[in-house]
């Protein structure tokens, strides 16, 4: 009796050491294993740098500094005006006066794309006072120091005036440039439209000296 009452704790001893071994020590496939995700890294682009302009288009984009050595010769009717040419300009712009003290507000202008200027039809001995600016696409310099000179006493504008203006111009703008006392007087012996004008050798010299630009 005593032997049968533990028979069904031996049976349910037994059925449950099965149940633990079966599977083989397997994982049950319905068991999900999580890793926790990895957190994202944070990753910077470093700023683009800008690239440096060619040295061309840095001076390009700075306005010239002011002219220097500003020069004025007197010769008869003209004066020439010439200058250092500045970095980075592209033109001029020459302001004058008969007045000392002349500025960009004050003067005359006039734009050149060179830094050589003959400022001509003037009368003889009188006074010029000059500066220059010097231009781009930035815009315009600071004047240049002032420069001055008086035109030659000789006066070749009244025997042009009356003999040559008709045909060439006036003496300002002639487009007889250049003449020599030679070509003159040449031209007055054998071109029919100047065959009749009677000038001295002194008129022909100072005609020729004031049409003469590069003296």
């Amino acid at each position: 009796m005593k032997n049968r009452h533990n028979l069904p704790m031996a049976a349910f001893t037994i059925a449950v050491f099965l149940m633990a071994g079966c599977g083989g020590g397997q994982t049950d496939n319905n068991v999900l294993s999580t890793t926790p995700a990895a957190a994202p890294v944070a990753t910077t682009t470093p700023a683009a740098v800008p690239a440096e302009p060619p040295a061309d288009a840095q001076a390009a984009a700075k306005v010239p500094d002011a002219p220097t050595g500003v020069s004025a010769a007197g010769g008869t009717n003209k004066i020439t005006l010439s200058w250092n040419a500045a970095g980075g300009a592209t033109s001029y712009n020459v302001y004058w006066s008969p007045s000392s003290g002349v500025t960009a507000a004050t003067g005359a202008r006039v734009a050149t794309s060179g830094n050589v200027y003959v400022h001509r039809g003037l009368p003889p001995a009188a006074d010029y006072y000059y500066v220059v600016t010097a231009l781009n696409g930035s815009g315009e310099s600071a004047a240049s120091a002032q420069a001055f000179t008086a035109t030659a006493q000789l006066d070749g504008s009244a025997p042009y005036g009356a003999n040559c203006a008709s045909c060439h111009g006036s003496l300002a703008n002639s487009s007889a440039t250049n003449k020599s006392v030679d070509q003159i007087m040449s031209a007055l012996q054998t071109v029919g439209s100047m065959c009749g004008i009677a000038l001295t050798d002194s008129q022909i010299a100072d005609i020729s000296a004031a049409l003469t630009y590069n003296e």
